[in-house]
């Protein structure tokens, strides 16, 4: 095969944790996108949510049975550098789910035991193969000196299971993307990444239906010094209020505000939700919040880059600082 001569930048989303051993036991969901987001994999089918399906194309299905291999080829990698060191090597490695998209593949992976390579190592041979794969249906030969060209995006995108209940959701986030992305496909205008949204100085990013702003505003935001009983007249206040046309705006943050945007979300009620992070060109609501979006019933604004990162910890002045903005706008 050709040296590698990749010089692609990697894109900003594709960060490994600093915190974890990649060689050691765990369960990983790791994401792909082809290379310029092309709809290589399948095409979308379906009337309804319900019935959301993707079609595999023939590329899809040689990338399916890459990833199917892996678990036997990495055993038989394993087993070749056994005999040649004389070490013993083992790389345990199961299949938990999997799901093909048209530009893009979810799989979790399970590393039983502790291996002499990384997860990453792991991936990037599956990547081979697939782009392999792709090269061959362009009649592209492997001992050709023309470098194979990618299939995938540069790197890839892991999400680490750490807590109780996570794999669960993991598998229901992979089996549930036909059907988000029928959604999304429905109301495209919900799901686009929106720039330069002005608000008197502001000046947002936007994922949603902005429309939402032309609706009389309501901010929420529990006060730590509230009692029990205040806290919840006041969330109850909200609610009733949302029911009467208004839309509820804040940064959600505290348990208490948690607790009204769950409310409103299941009562079909309008919410406007301020985010400490910016909005990558990609950036997809998951769960209640991609229903909400469909419906028109959701917006996300934010002040920061696309670069900020959205699971870094928010600091005290930044909640105050977003409580803020919730207050002024619904002046």
């Amino acid at each position: 095969m050709p040296r590698n001569t990749d010089k692609r930048p990697l894109p900003q989303q594709h960060k490994r944790s600093h915190h974890n051993n990649y060689h050691g036991r765990g369960i990983y969901m790791i994401t792909l996108c082809t290379d310029g987001r092309l709809p290589l994999l399948g095409t979308l089918t379906g009337d309804s949510p319900e019935t959301a399906a993707i079609c595999t194309s023939s590329l899809g299905k040689q990338v399916l049975q890459c990833w199917k291999n892996i678990p036997y080829i990495q055993k038989q990698f394993a087993k070749k550098k056994a005999e040649q060191t004389g070490v013993p090597c083992q790389r345990k490695i199961s299949l938990i789910a999997c799901q093909l998209m048209p530009d893009h593949f979810h799989g979790i992976i399970f590393v039983r035991e502790e291996m002499d390579i990384s997860i990453g190592d792991v991936v990037r041979g599956f990547m081979v193969g697939c782009t392999k794969a792709y090269n061959e249906q362009n009649f592209v030969e492997e001992k050709s000196s023309i470098p194979l060209k990618p299939l995938w995006e540069k790197g890839f995108h892991d999400r680490i299971l750490l807590y109780a209940g996570q794999l669960q959701n993991m598998i229901e986030y992979v089996r549930d993307n036909p059907r988000r992305l029928w959604l999304k496909k429905k109301k495209p205008e919900y799901f686009a990444v929106l720039h330069n949204v002005h608000w008197n100085e502001h000046c947002f990013s936007a994922v949603g239906n902005i429309l939402l702003l032309d609706n009389p505003l309501c901010a929420v935001h529990v006060r730590s010094r509230f009692s029990e009983e205040d806290a919840s007249n006041y969330m109850n206040d909200c609610i009733v209020t949302a029911k009467k046309g208004a839309v509820l705006i804040g940064a959600f943050i505290s348990p208490k505000e948690k607790q009204v945007l769950e409310v409103a979300l299941k009562e079909g009620l309008s919410v406007i939700v301020l985010l400490p992070h910016g909005l990558s060109e990609f950036y997809k609501p998951v769960g209640m919040f991609m229903e909400a979006c469909a419906q028109g019933k959701m917006l996300f604004l934010t002040e920061a880059s696309a670069e900020e990162n959205p699971r870094k910890r928010i600091s005290r002045e930044e909640c105050q600082r977003l409580n803020a903005i919730a207050e002024e706008m619904m002046e």
